[in-house]
């Protein structure tokens, strides 16, 4: 389940608005066992907004949880990054990757890893170089 929480919102530079995204993942409605919190900016910058793909891999770590005990995770391309940081809250050994270019998604990376209090390894790549 994804809410809005209210905290930045509304708050702009430029033109372009900042907001903090909650992410809930549990077996319970009522009671999410996790909660992930995702600063978003609604630029054209693709990797500063959650995309809707992002949300349903978080959601298969969730539930998928036991098949990953014990492994390391690359996420290539994370953007906001919200699938490794679930993973993270899982207890797993997390590298987040996104394009060397991108210094303002990379550094957005690294704020919402302290945001979540999670200790992920963020890397710049040439996506090029990796084939």
């Amino acid at each position: 389940m994804d809410t809005e929480d209210g905290a930045d919102s509304g708050s702009s530079s430029g033109g372009n608005m900042t907001t903090v995204s909650q992410h809930d993942f549990g077996d319970k409605f009522d009671k999410p066992a996790l909660t992930i919190s995702i600063i978003e900016n609604m630029k054209e910058e693709y990797g500063l907004f959650v995309w809707p793909c992002s949300v349903i891999l978080a959601e298969y770590v969730w539930q998928q949880r036991l098949q990953f005990s014990g492994v390391s995770v690359l996420e290539l391309g994370a953007g906001t990054c919200l699938p490794g940081l679930v993973a993270a809250k899982l207890g797993l050994d997390v590298t987040l990757t996104d394009d060397s270019n991108k210094l303002e998604v990379l550094d957005n990376m690294r704020r919402v890893c302290d945001l979540n209090q999670l200790n992920c390894k963020v890397l710049g790549t040439d996506m090029g170089s990796l084939g």
